[in-house]
This record gives structure tokens, sequence and C-alpha cells, in this order.
């Protein structure tokens, strides 16, 4: 398995989405939170999140 990595971290530094495939996690942290957040997600959950936030992007972007 592959060692935790940083998917997305805020530019301002305010927040951070970490995987963790090695526990079959993603972790998100927040600077307005004082715990960080762990969701237990598979590969295919992993591919189906990939294509719900790829709609979302697409539907802030024609908002915009």
């Amino acid at each position: 398995m592959s060692a935790p990595r940083i998917l997305y971290r805020h530019p301002d530094g305010l927040g951070i989405i970490v995987a963790d495939p090695a526990n079959l996690r993603l972790v998100v942290s927040s600077a307005e939170e004082e715990q960080p957040v762990c969701v237990t997600i598979g590969p295919a959950g992993l591919r189906t999140l990939a294509e719900k936030l790829c709609e979302l992007a697409e539907g802030m972007e024609g908002a915009q």
C-alpha cells in the first residue's frame, strides 16, 4: 500500500485533505475545526467521489 499523501491543501492554509490508502480512508482537516474527520473509503468509493466532484466543479464553473 501507499503512504498517506496530500490530495488538496487550501492556498491560505485553511484546510487539507489527505488520502491514507493503507487504512482505506480520507482525512479532512480544517482550521475551523479542532479534530480532523476520517472517512473510510475504498477504490470504488474514491471513483464515485471523483465523478461527483467533477460534476460539482462543472456546475460551479457554469454558475460563475
